[in-house]
């Protein structure tokens, strides 16, 4: 690897970059709407780069290129800079052979990781895209840094409802603390008016509870107890990591997330050695 190579993950909103230096690798992140600010940015500090692109958004952006620059596979590349991250962090060993990843971005990506293999296991529109959306239309509040501060102050008990809700009168079958219903107290939302954190709050926890949900099945189904969870949503939302942390916990599995794991898909594009796919 030269000085020269770039890897570039090129997502729904934001493009991920990562480049070596003297003093190591430096990440950055530029909106993928700014695709010409991404250009230039390449042309003013390499002279002759290296580009490995991958991310939904690659192929706009080579267009916009005047160099050459080779493609990789999204789902490859994520799960290469995964396996990359654990082993520099010595989380490999913790994770057992066979890990689950969860890529948190606009939408939900699941894959299984083992060796030099991968698998895309499913998926799910939600995701950070929903936080955003959903938190727009009950609130108003499109800016995602206010987002995040709003969350922290909220309550979603207000909106939902609990395993202890229904089970009033009698010891449940599983943990009270669960929730039943997203947004499934009616009744307290006509009779009490609700601030702008509690409806953040309760999306926060919906998203969280339903992206677990599904990686804790997959994992289930494919016997491993480790998932590795990914991607910019996760940048400086520590409501949403908290969520998703106690409730897989709470499945009876480990949740891993990564120091610059958003940064997975550019590392693994960067590195490009070749994960195999295969139907596990």
């Amino acid at each position: 690897m030269n000085k020269n190579s770039v890897g570039i993950d090129a997502g729904g909103t934001l493009s991920k970059i990562v480049y070596e230096t003297e003093s190591g690798w430096e990440c950055k992140k530029i909106p993928t709407v700014r695709i010409n600010e991404i250009t230039e940015w390449i042309r003013a500090r390499f002279s002759y780069p290296q580009l490995h692109i991958t991310g939904g958004k690659a192929g706009a952006l080579l267009e916009k290129l005047s160099f050459p620059a080779k493609k990789i596979n999204e789902f490859e590349a994520t799960c290469e800079g995964v396996k990359w991250l654990l082993e520099k962090n010595n989380l490999i060993t913790e994770t057992s052979p066979r890990f689950m990843v969860t890529n948190v971005g606009t939408g939900t990506s699941i894959h299984c990781v083992e060796g030099d293999y991968y698998e895309r296991i499913g998926g799910s529109g939600m995701g950070g895209g929903t936080l955003l959306g959903l938190t727009y239309l009950l609130t108003g509040e499109d800016n995602y840094d206010n987002i995040l501060e709003l969350s922290k102050k909220g309550d979603s008990r207000s909106l939902n409802i609990t395993v202890d809700d229904i089970y009033s009168h009698e010891v449940p079958p599983i943990s009270g603390s669960l929730t039943a219903s997203n947004f499934g107290n009616v009744a307290k939302m006509k009779s009490t008016t609700l601030s702008k954190e509690d409806y953040i709050a309760a999306v926060v926890r919906m998203v969280g509870e339903t992206i677990t949900t599904m990686s804790v099945q997959a994992a289930e189904r494919l016997n491993t107890e480790a998932i590795v969870y990914i991607g910019s949503t996760f940048d400086g939302n520590e409501t949403l990591k908290e969520i998703i942390r106690t409730y897989t916990e709470l499945r009876g599995k480990k949740p891993f997330f990564l120091e610059n794991g958003e940064f997975s898909g550019a590392i693994g594009a960067l590195m490009n050695n070749g994960l195999k796919q295969v139907a596990f």
